[in-house]
């Protein structure tokens, strides 16, 4: 029996009471944090929301998301963060497919959330940062205020849900991936083992919870065994804000999304501030080039470790690490506890060096796909994860991604992976980012298109681009058409949307 807020119980009995979180000038202990958990978790059994309940957490970033996902999980229910920037029909769908009994919103998300709720009949109870009490809709604060921390922890199976969250839908309808205690437990285990730190991380943190990545951030936490560790909380990545963060705090760690780092790289800001503390990063959650590894960590002078996770693999899967020796374009080895392998067409195993399907097995596979019996005896068949990635391993076991099943191109029969084009692109002078995508062609089946965002103060043109994929690449890989945007479309946690490309084809 076990509950994955345990992770935090630990924490206060092992190191007592500590800084744990400053958000916006404002510092809470890990003391603090915990009183909030429980006084919620009492709030929550007085609403009558109980064990195996859905509930919904959709919230910027802020203490009180955290405060949230430990009162949740301390009576058993389960938690769906979504979101905060989504838009009402894509609240409505999660909410209804979600089952969800109760949403932790705020006062500024109300009306696109009071929108998302009609016609759904399983939400009972609405609970607001800012609100007042009126009709279903309960004071977040107030409910806290009113109820004694709850000092019972509901205990729980291995393979009891303790979050679902829906994947950013590049192809369909997101899908609930159901993810166990023991999931997000092993996974914050293994991470934490995995970064090996040998002196107390100031953290920067400003992933959304809404994202897998953010919530194993938070659990991994609660097992670093130093009294002056802490994080400085982001409501929202905002590029100066880091930069300002990092001086007035002195912190030493900072993980994120690459096309965070890319924006940070760029900013005008980055050198009116003092950022020498800076030590490591931690970077996921999408491809990383070559040229941004090398510039940032130049331009920086910090460590970068690759990683790489999906959220159903809760997510972690592979992380470079500080022991081991770097291996440039590998985001590193399989965390503890978890296998990789890398499988043909027809789940076939390859030896080294050979480009397949990466598969996960271990503690961190998710459940499996909420009302969807389907795909997830698709995702899980054979005992292992297929990940739709693709990508190799050398003979120490290293993990190199090389790009997406579903975003591979078959022209003419052969198998032309986008993102081997986009790389030699991105060494165009002249070219910001890149995307290629397939597009239907009644000769080759599909013709390769590539969508680029060029320097404003250098002229290229669409000959240009293709001239200089033909000098790089053999031709049959190189676009025949190239159309210009002033930037890609991402997903919110800045995954290139190639679905909203193909619109634009």
């Amino acid at each position: 029996m076990m509950n994955i807020v345990s992770l935090g119980d630990r924490n206060i009995e092992d190191l007592g009471e500590k800084l744990a979180l400053i958000f916006e000038g404002e510092e809470f202990t890990n003391t603090r944090l915990h009183e909030m958990g429980r006084r919620l978790a009492a709030g929550l059994k007085s609403l009558g929301i109980d064990r195996g309940d859905h509930v919904v957490v959709c919230l910027p970033n802020s203490p009180e998301v955290w405060a949230s996902f430990q009162g949740i999980w301390r009576i058993g229910a389960v938690i769906i963060p979504i979101m905060f920037l989504l838009g009402v029909e894509e609240v409505r769908y999660i909410l209804d497919h979600s089952d969800a009994a109760a949403i932790i919103t705020s006062q500024d998300l109300l009306p696109t959330i009071e929108k998302a709720m009609e016609g759904i009949s399983s939400v009972k109870n609405l609970i607001v940062l800012g609100g007042k009490d009126e009709g279903n809709r309960v004071d977040f604060h107030g409910l806290l205020a009113r109820n004694k921390p709850q000092q019972d922890t509901e205990e729980m199976a291995e393979d009891d849900l303790a979050l679902m969250i829906y994947t950013s839908g590049t192809t369909g309808r997101p899908k609930g991936v159901m993810l166990t205690h023991n999931n997000l437990y092993s996974n914050a285990v293994s991470a934490s083992e995995g970064n090996a730190w040998d002196g107390p991380p100031r953290s920067l943190l400003c992933l959304p919870m809404a994202h897998s990545f953010g919530v194993v951030a938070m659990n991994a936490g609660n097992l670093l065994p130093f009294k002056d560790s802490f994080g400085v909380l982001m409501t929202w990545f905002d590029p100066e804000g880091v930069f300002q963060r990092i001086e007035e705090y002195r912190l030493n760690y900072f993980i994120g999304v690459p096309t965070m780092y890319q924006i940070l790289l760029n900013h005008p800001a980055a050198d009116k501030y003092d950022t020498s503390s800076l030590e490591r990063c931690t970077i996921s959650a999408a491809p990383v080039t070559e040229e941004l590894f090398k510039a940032f960590t130049k331009k920086f002078n910090c460590r970068m470790y690759e990683g790489y996770g999906l959220t159903e693999a809760s997510p972690a899967v592979a992380l470079c690490r500080p022991s081991m020796p770097f291996k440039e374009g590998s985001c590193g080895v399989p965390l503890p506890s978890v296998e990789v392998k890398i499988f043909d067409e027809e789940d076939r195993e390859l030896s080294p060096h050979q480009q397949g399907e990466i598969v996960v097995r271990g503690p961190n596979v998710m459940k499996g796909y909420y009302k969807n019996p389907e795909a997830t005896q698709e995702a899980l068949r054979g005992g292992w994860l297929h990940t739709g990635d693709v990508g190799y391993v050398d003979e120490e076991g290293y993990l190199f991604i090389t790009d997406r099943i579903t975003d591979m191109i078959i022209k003419g029969g052969y198998n032309i992976y986008p993102s081997e084009i986009e790389g030699y692109l991105e060494e165009h002078p002249a070219v910001r980012e890149v995307a290629v995508i397939g597009i239907p062609d009644e000769k080759y089946g599909e013709e390769i298109m590539a969508f680029v965002v060029p320097d404003p103060e250098k002229g290229l043109s669409e000959v240009e681009v293709i001239d200089y994929a033909q000098s790089r690449i053999t031709k049959y890989k190189a676009p025949s058409r190239v159309k210009f945007l002033e930037s890609l479309p991402r997903t919110l946690v800045g995954k290139v949307e190639k679905k909203e490309l193909r619109k634009l084809a």
